[in-house]
């Protein structure tokens, strides 16, 4: 094939992306190279080069029509930028040469060379190039350089897309891999939240499950961050309580007793009265870690009586000449609350903490999406019109006063009288959604402050019934809902989700034994349950999507 050159000229790339002068030039050149000169990038993002037979049929057919793109190479020679399929394909029909424009330029821009790759790549006549490997091609431009600015200006993505993708590209090739075999349709956010925990390699294999599964990696990602907060004030409560002199055990020492089933001369026990006791020690229950149970190491010795313990035994043959001594109890029985906890409990302070993380995501999502649109379908418009003429529970008591909530600025971005003002010239698209924003801060409001609405056996502001229509017309909209307000919509009962116990369990080891025999005192209702003593059920260590 004769040589064939020609001049072309495009945008140059610029690290200073501010100061980038888009009428500056490079000239490229256009000629045939054999393909033993030619070296394949040693940083190409592409997994997998996709060589069909078909596509080496026509390569070996009708020649390489595109040429590929390349620069001078450090060593020598000639290193691709983009078309190493091309490249693959010719070698593998036997081309002796193929055209290439030659960038001169890139040679010492190695971050525009990712550049080039992954714009190249994302055109969508491109064989099974994946998001993952387009975000691959981006972090490596940033690492050889480039700003954020050079790479938004350079693809045309938002701000908010470039710094998703630049976490997705962090992730590393292995585990970057196996999240899309594991499910091909994964996403760059999803990408993002593998990498946000990639250090952590239980909350990895949470996340990997529900891919595995199609549950929404937010929620999941939500409650490991729940986990981690939770384990974190935990270290510092034991911190708090090593340097007070109190000894910490996993479980209850044999031979001690709750503090919450003591007495001292008719007085309850508490962590401050107890303090100054030489048997005075705490343990954190692993599913309840936020708050500490106190116990006595040997209460008979230390002066401390059994409540629940009878305080009378009868000696002798029960005829007139015995008689009836009454006797201390033995502080030590176990005469009282069962310590083993109760899985009822544990569902429900399960289901408080995954209804809590559903509601942070739920209010992330109507602020950065259903609120910042310009227009809605024609059954948003239907669901408000039949909202105001049902005027359930919600709406009824919640409407007068939602435009005064806080939640609604929180969740709309702006403050009433703003989206008053808006309303003179909005188009009727965007009327539809400011129509919405009364609505929905109600029932925020009320499933904010009926935590129960997940629960069957609780009254709740919001009844389950109302919720459940209103959950679906979010689905409806675009939000991914989870597990438990599915369950809601559904009218059935939440049961918990399947990788709860990895979701739960992280950072939070079981007691050396294994068992689950932690303390705790059985409460009827563990809403109720603020005090430490009582072991009652406050957050267990959790999203989580």
């Amino acid at each position: 094939m004769p040589e064939i050159t020609e001049s072309v000229t495009g945008p140059t790339g610029d690290d200073q992306a501010e100061a980038a002068d888009a009428s500056a030039a490079v000239t490229m050149s256009r000629q045939t190279i054999p393909v033993s000169e030619l070296v394949a990038h040693p940083g190409n993002v592409r997994e997998d080069l996709n060589l069909t037979a078909e596509f080496t049929a026509s390569i070996a057919a009708e020649g390489i029509r595109v040429p590929l793109l390349v620069t001078t190479a450090p060593d020598g020679g000639w290193r691709v930028i983009e078309g190493h399929r091309r490249l693959a394909a010719a070698a593998q029909a036997g081309l002796a040469e193929v055209p290439c424009d030659i960038d001169p330029a890139r040679a010492d821009d190695e971050a525009g060379q990712y550049l080039d790759m992954a714009l190249a790549n994302s055109d969508s006549y491109r064989v099974n190039y994946q998001p993952a490997e387009e975000a691959a091609a981006l972090f490596a431009a940033h690492e050889a350089g480039a700003s954020r600015t050079r790479i938004r200006k350079a693809t045309g993505r938002t701000a908010a897309q470039v710094k998703i993708a630049l976490a997705a590209g962090g992730l590393p090739a292995e585990t970057r891999m196996l999240a899309i075999q594991r499910n091909s349709e994964i996403t760059l956010e999803d990408l993002a939240l593998l990498a946000e925990f990639d250090s952590d390699e239980q909350a990895t294999e949470t996340l990997l499950s529900c891919l595995d599964r199609g549950w929404p990696l937010e929620h999941a990602a939500e409650r490991i961050r729940q986990a981690n907060a939770d384990k974190a004030e935990r270290d510092e409560l034991r911190k708090s309580l090593l340097e007070a002199g109190v000894p910490l055990t996993e479980r209850l020492p044999e031979g001690a007793t709750w503090l919450s089933v003591l007495t001292h001369d008719g007085h309850d026990l508490t962590p401050e009265t107890h303090a100054s006791c030489p048997g005075h020690g705490a343990a954190f229950a692993d599913w309840n870690p936020l708050h500490p149970q106190f116990y006595c190491t040997s209460a008979a010795d230390y002066g401390h009586e059994n409540r629940w313990a009878s305080s009378t035994v009868t000696r002798g043959s029960g005829d007139d000449n015995d008689t009836s001594d009454t006797i201390g109890a033995d502080p030590s029985s176990t005469a009282g609350p069962d310590p083993t906890p109760d899985p009822s409990r544990r569902l429900v302070i399960a289901g408080n903490k995954a209804w809590e993380a559903a509601t942070h995501l739920r209010h992330r999502w109507l602020t950065g999406s259903l609120f910042a649109r310009r227009s809605l379908p024609r059954e948003a418009q239907a669901f408000a019109a039949r909202q105001y003429l049902a005027m359930p529970d919600p709406l009824r008591g919640g409407l007068v006063h939602s435009r005064r909530s806080p939640l609604f600025a929180k969740l709309t971005g702006h403050d009433p009288q703003r989206l008053d003002r808006e309303c003179d010239t909005a188009p009727a698209g965007r009327l539809t959604v400011i129509m919405l924003a009364p609505i929905v801060t109600a029932y925020e409001q009320a499933m904010t402050e009926g935590r129960n609405t997940w629960r069957t056996d609780r009254y709740s502001p919001c009844p389950r019934r109302d919720a459940g229509a209103y959950l679906a017309f979010l689905g409806s909209l675009g939000y991914q809902v989870s597990g438990i307000e599915q369950a809601v919509i559904d009218g059935g009962s939440w049961t918990g989700d399947e990788p709860a116990e990895a979701i739960f369990s992280a950072g939070h080891p079981k007691a050396s034994d294994g068992s689950d025999n932690d303390p705790v005192t059985p409460d009827t209702d563990a809403d109720q349950a603020d005090d430490p003593i009582a072991a009652a059920g406050k957050p267990i260590a959790a999203d989580a999507a």
